[in-house]
């Protein structure tokens, strides 16, 4: 059997990635919550601020044709219907989100998060600590790089670090479709 890559990994030019940010900087940021309804807060296991973007924005197409290309060149093959507004995040010192996933099993939803992409908006000289990681028997570091974008099932569990110095700040977008079996 052939082994399926856990990532689908690309850059996206800093002048894209810089006029996302400014954009994104500008929205109101609020305390992250967790599930499928955002009910939940806990900042012992997730505490960063979050936003999330007006449906349409131009970073979306992006975020969709990486979404697409990782879909295809990884052979994951997952029919995907609709995708979730983009959420911006920002992690400052201290600030984490422990090992999770993106999928609701028992929310009774009609569909489920499929594709998790998220990009990295600012350059990793302006903060320390704050690594993507995603386990899939053993632990993997996203790279930091400015501009990653990085594609992988919503299924495998991820966490990001706690950032030591400085402020991380993201682009996270869903992709979603008919529930797993």
């Amino acid at each position: 059997m052939a082994h399926l890559p856990i990532w689908y990994i690309q850059q996206i030019p800093q002048e894209i990635c810089d006029a996302t940010e400014q954009d994104f900087v500008k929205l109101p940021v609020r305390e992250a919550t967790m599930g499928p309804d955002s009910a939940v807060r806990n900042t012992t296991h997730r505490d960063t601020k979050v936003a999330f973007a007006p449906k349409g924005h131009a970073f979306e197409k992006y975020m969709s044709a990486h979404a697409t290309q990782g879909n295809t060149e990884c052979k994951w093959a997952y029919i995907m219907h609709n995708s979730e507004a983009i959420q911006y995040a920002e992690y400052g010192p201290s600030q984490h989100y422990n090992w999770h996933v993106d999928v609701f099993p028992l929310s009774g939803m009609g569909t489920d998060r499929k594709l998790t992409v998220i990009c990295l908006l600012n350059d990793p000289s302006e903060f320390t600590g704050g690594e993507l990681q995603i386990r899939l028997y053993q632990e993997y570091t996203v790279p930091l790089v400015k501009g990653t974008m990085v594609v992988f099932p919503s299924i495998l569990e991820h966490r990001v670090t706690p950032v030591v110095t400085g402020v991380r700040k993201t682009a996270t977008m869903w992709f979603n479709g008919p529930r797993f079996a």
